[in-house]
């Protein structure tokens, strides 16, 4: 039976993601018994892993629609299945439901089959190998954190069913699930180097590691662990938080940033061998060579203090705003002659129009041009999973929540002493919730925290969610609701259905989450 888990039977998909795996055969010369024969096999086959981060179906891009169930981004666009998760009109066969779930695999399998080999390549340089299998941990260990925040409950398929080809496998807890994220990720800790060289910038180091198990136990309100693991970053210099907020999101200023502790290592398009995700296309209006799929909500904008300009432009395009090496130009019309625009009918401009969105806001944090004036995107922006500056909002909301307000000054105010703004005392779960909203928005994180926040009722989400999406009160929105309010149903809203195609394949071994 083909069922969707049994990808990992395979090392013939190591080079190249598939749009659709499951209707793939087996191509190239290379299975698991001839491959991982000596280093540059290891070597290959780690990146291997990597690139199924660059899908767009999976982290590339998909898992960033799941977010705009939140109060930050109202969607657009013709996916209607993205619109129907931010409705919470959702069932099993939408086509976004399934897609994340074979990609999800994919690295998963990607990651056992190097766990299973890698310690039988019979020579090879030792702190390759323990990098090698240390990535293998840290990789697989995130698809499956991604999957329990997702889904929940879901088939834990490790190396050891790689050697007994036993992949049809029922639904485990979240906490098993979770215990096999945590066991992972303190192995990758353990393997990982602390830094690398020029050459190999944009592996997972052990402060990637440290980060997610920092962030597993936040989401478990394992407070002292959280803040242990979570403080190795914070005092780690090799992963200090950049001196300009802006760089973790310009070309050029990425590369050596310490801050950035896992992305996707996005490359110019300037050879065959080059790899890039499709955030940039997602986020960028449909008139710069986007599609414009995800608006922020006028109740987002004004979260940012009126102080806080550096994050905000460096979040948010508003009307009339532009981007260096932005060259694509439109035609004013009547549509448009509004705000800086009104009495411009007929004359061209290259900045942001009001027919540009949906609310009068576009996310500014993954759209950047090549410097050759072609108007062309620049596809080596690198999309930022986890910056220390997530990390350090995390110590401070275990140690506030652990001992109450004002223990996570320190990490709290180091975050907004960068963004310019003057720090808080005595700081309270409300101005944590409100920095993680605005230091870390448009990065697919609100959402997941909102759920968290919310279990644990430090927030109501049926007030949040009743509230409609407004875009911005100048013309010509004028404050008009882009998506009327929501109802929020617990607990069948905190996770998404399993697949529909899923449990048919398993033949019925893979059940139906609750309330679905």
């Amino acid at each position: 039976m083909l069922n969707v888990l049994s990808i990992a039977a395979s090392i013939s998909v190591l080079y190249g993601c598939q749009k659709k795996p499951l209707q793939q055969s087996p191509s190239g010369e290379y299975t698991t018994a001839n491959y991982w024969r000596n280093q540059n096999d290891v070597i290959a086959g780690v990146l291997g892993i990597y690139n199924v981060i660059f899908t767009e179906d999976w982290i590339g891009h998909d898992l960033y629609a799941f977010d705009d169930q939140s109060d930050d981004i109202a969607v657009d666009g013709d996916h209607p299945d993205f619109k129907a998760i931010e409705r919470f009109n959702i069932d099993p066969t939408l086509q976004l439901v399934y897609i994340t779930w074979p990609f999800a695999y994919e690295q998963i399998a990607r990651a056992n089959n190097a766990l299973l080999y890698i310690p039988k390549v019979p020579v090879m340089d030792t702190a390759i190998r323990n990098r090698s299998m240390g990535e293998a941990y840290f990789l697989r260990a995130y698809a499956y954190f991604i999957l329990s925040e997702i889904y929940g409950e879901v088939p834990i398929v490790t190396e050891k069913n790689v050697t007994s080809a036993e992949y049809n496998v029922a639904k485990s807890s979240i906490d098993t699930v979770r215990a096999l994220v945590e066991s992972d990720l303190l192995q990758a800790a353990s393997l990982l180097p602390e830094t690398y060289d020029d050459a190999d910038k944009g592996r997972v180091s052990k402060g990637a590691a440290w980060g997610m198990l920092c962030k597993l136990y936040l989401f478990e309100d394992k407070f002292q662990q959280a803040i242990q693991y979570g403080t190795q970053v914070v005092n780690d210099p090799n992963y200090a938080l950049a001196t300009n907020y802006t760089y973790n999101f310009t070309y050029g200023q990425q590369e050596n940033n310490t801050e950035i502790l896992f992305a996707v290592w996005n490359e110019i398009q300037t050879s065959t061998n080059a790899l890039s995700s499709s955030i940039n296309i997602y986020f960028t209006n449909r008139s710069w060579q986007g599609w414009g799929f995800h608006h922020p909500t006028e109740n987002f904008a004004e979260e940012f203090e009126a102080a806080d300009t550096i994050r905000k432009r460096a979040t948010l395009l508003s009307v009339g705003d532009s981007i260096p090496y932005q060259t694509n130009t439109v035609t004013i019309d009547s549509n448009d002659a509004y705000q800086m625009f009104s009495g411009a009918v007929g004359q061209s401009t290259g900045r942001m129009l009001p027919s540009m969105s949906t609310t009068g806001y576009c996310i500014r944090k993954y759209t950047a041009y090549l410097s050759d004036n072609s108007g062309a995107l620049n596809n080596g922006l690198k999309q930022p999973l986890l910056r220390s500056a997530d990390v350090y909002l995390l110590v401070a909301e275990a140690k506030i929540r652990a001992n109450g307000a004002g223990s996570g000054d320190a990490e709290l105010n180091a975050v907004r002493t960068r963004a310019g703004l003057a720090p808080v005392s005595g700081a309270t779960m409300a101005n944590l919730i409100h920095e993680r909203r605005v230091e870390l928005a448009g990065e697919n994180i609100r959402w997941q925290d909102l759920l968290r926040w919310d279990k644990d009722q430090l927030v109501n989400l049926d007030t949040i969610v009743s509230k409609p999406k407004a875009a911005s009160p100048l013309p010509p929105y004028n404050g008009s609701i882009d998506i009327p309010a929501r109802t929020f149903s617990r607990p069948k809203d905190y996770y998404m259905p399993i697949p529909q195609q899923i449990i048919d394949e398993s033949k019925g071994i893979i059940t139906q989450n609750s309330n679905y």
